[in-house]
């Protein structure tokens, strides 16, 4: 069979990489970092179908994470509004979900080559998962920390605050993964407590004040800047975060990773056997991840837009507490 190289070892190239070894595929994953370490991520799965779980075969992976079964949104001015989730989350850290599958990656006789970056330039059977494009001009960034003996209100909380989203979700061994989008600029009064300072300054004060109380992880804290997302990557194939990232607020970031990776490992077996020539494979793959990608981006997008605008937030949190506002359905058309 002919041999797949996978570059980028995050949720989408892991991911890849299984379904292609459920397959006997010989595939080699070129990652340019380490196993484990913390990335910057909400850390919990909605809308996670279970075809791709057993055509990844990570259920086993996923036993360990903790369900949620229902959010609530703050505002800055401290008011809160509540929903059941139509389905419950799954919250597992980054930390251990990337180190399991890439476990159970070369258990299953994949090549796992660390610290390498690999080669970006296109050709036959070299899939990019490589993770998003840095953006110079982007007017964000992201930090994520974990926390002990943290107080939360509810399974997820999520906090708005001056053009700033905090995310709070529950997470293996007891820890809290606090992550959050800010905007960039913003002066911090030490290195030691970043996220805490943003949130301060966001408006968010009681829930600085939260943070400042419980005990945080200082190895899990992390940062990414040039967050774009209105790129895609004009290189094919490509994956992940490579191909374009999605906004926050829709909690599916990791999904969407995880059902590309399903939904490419049919096309990419196809021509590891010889069945199609590469350049179907790109059309094929194109059209596949296009059409499962194109609504969901769109509609993460426009709720981007909107929560993170103060005005229009009001708007959607009064039709929400007026029970005006479908959560159920938008949440089913948003996963």
């Amino acid at each position: 069979m002919r041999p797949v190289e996978i570059v980028g070892g995050g949720l989408a190239g892991l991911g890849l990489g299984l379904g292609l070894r459920t397959h006997d595929v010989p595939v080699t994953i070129f990652e340019s970092g380490d196993y484990p370490r913390h990335r910057v991520c909400g850390e919990f799965i909605t809308g996670l179908d279970r075809k791709t779980c057993e055509e990844l075969q990570i259920n086993p992976i996923l036993e360990r994470s903790l369900p949620s079964l229902s959010v609530t949104w703050f505002e800055t001015e401290g008011r809160a509004t509540r929903h059941t989730l139509p389905e419950p989350a799954l919250c597992l850290s980054r930390y251990l979900l990337d180190e399991s599958m890439a476990q159970l990656f070369t258990s299953m006789g994949g090549k796992l080559v660390r610290r390498s970056r690999g080669e970006t330039i296109a050709k036959p059977g070299r899939v990019l998962c490589f993770g998003r494009r840095p953006d110079a001009t982007s007017p964000w960034i992201g930090l994520k920390q974990h926390f002990y003996n943290l107080d939360i209100y509810d399974d997820l909380e999520i906090h708005f605050g001056n053009n700033t989203y905090v995310g709070l979700t529950r997470v293996e061994n007891q820890r809290i993964n606090v992550c959050g989008l800010f905007p960039r600029g913003q002066r911090t009064n030490s290195h030691e407590n970043v996220l805490i300072d943003h949130v301060k300054a966001a408006g968010l004060r009681e829930l600085s004040d939260r943070l400042a109380a419980a005990t945080a992880l200082k190895d899990s804290a992390c940062a990414v800047a040039g967050l774009n997302y209105g790129t895609h990557s004009n290189q094919s194939p490509s994956l992940g975060d490579s191909r374009g990232l999605i906004p926050p607020f829709t909690g599916h970031g990791m999904t969407i990773a995880l059902q590309s990776a399903a939904l490419a490992t049919g096309t990419l077996r196809r021509w590891s056997k010889g069945e199609i020539e590469w350049n179907e494979a790109v059309v094929n793959l194109e059209q596949q991840i296009g059409r499962h990608l194109h609504r969901r981006l769109s509609l993460a997008r426009l709720s981007h837009q909107w929560l993170l605008n103060p005005a229009k937030r009001r708007i959607v949190f009064f039709l929400s507490r007026s029970g005006l506002l479908p959560f159920t359905p938008l949440y089913r058309l948003l996963h």
